[in-house]
């Protein structure tokens, strides 16, 4: 009898999350139970990452045509000025305090030109609101 091998499907998926864990009290049969359930996703899983691994340039690097550019978890696609655009990198918070609005909305700003009125940026109305005071 000739011996059978494991079929890949030419459009392989990531499958390792879903491989449900073997029980003692499973029974063990190689058609029913062990091939689906375990080996066949991880054959799977390993063709998956063959088929989508980065080749490298002779230097050991992965060309940069290769990495994914201006998607979450990618490489930032840069400005003219070479520096990554403020939209790409992450609202970080803080405050700034000076006379002018600052550029970076996610700031509170100490207004400087008027009393040092702390102001925090309003979406919803695209204006620098004053904070409310609270005095105990």
């Amino acid at each position: 009898m000739a011996e059978e091998k494991y079929v890949i499907p030419e459009e392989p998926q990531y499958r390792v999350p879903d491989i449900r864990k073997l029980q003692d009290s499973d029974p063990v049969i190689a058609s029913e139970i062990v091939n689906p359930t375990l080996i066949e996703p991880i054959l799977e899983s390993i063709a998956y990452h063959e088929k989508h691994k980065a080749e490298l340039s002779e230097d050991g690097k992965i060309p940069a045509e290769q990495l994914p550019s201006g998607v979450p978890g990618g490489v930032p696609v840069l400005g003219k000025d070479g520096k990554v655009p403020p939209e790409q990198l992450p609202a970080l918070g803080g405050h700034t305090a000076q006379a002018e609005e600052p550029e970076n909305k996610n700031l509170l700003w100490i207004d400087t030109a008027n009393g040092n009125i702390i102001k925090f940026y309003d979406p919803a109305s695209e204006t620098w609101k004053p904070v409310g005071a609270i005095w105990s």
